[in-house]
């Protein structure tokens, strides 16, 4: 039986298996290796913290991702379909290690998460339509 996402430890693991998958995928991959060119070994405490935070209620993250992700999506266009990967392979990492009310919550949180970048790109892209 599975259990539910409830420690630092579970998150680690969610976080740490999501981009193991992340960094080899066709889709989506090349944003973190080429566009962002990621350094893994800082990055990826910042997204067990953020996730601690969001998940678990541990005020651990400090920092702003709309930011990040709009300043990647001016140096190559993020488009729904990456984030639709992305949310396809959160979600099969929860699937295959947790399920409960946080399992479920995490996927709930990141498709919020991802509505709200794609709006944010978007108003992005009409400012600068409206500027030039």
């Amino acid at each position: 039986m599975k259990k539910d996402i409830e420690t630092s430890e579970d998150v680690a693991l969610l976080v740490n298996s999501f981009y193991d998958k992340v960094q080899k995928d066709d889709v989506i991959g090349f944003f973190f290796s080429d566009v962002a060119k990621v350094n893994w070994t800082e990055h990826l405490p910042h997204m067990i913290q953020f996730w601690e935070t969001v998940l678990l209620g541990k005020a651990t993250f400090e920092g702003w991702p709309m930011r990040t992700h709009l300043n990647l999506s001016k140096k190559e266009r993020l488009m729904p379909h990456h984030f639709d990967r992305w949310i396809e392979l959160w979600n099969g990492i929860i699937d295959e290690s947790f399920e409960g009310e946080i399992a479920t919550e995490a996927k709930n949180r990141a498709k919020i998460m991802r509505d709200l970048i794609l709006f944010k790109i978007d108003q992005m892209d009409q400012n600068r339509q409206i500027i030039q």
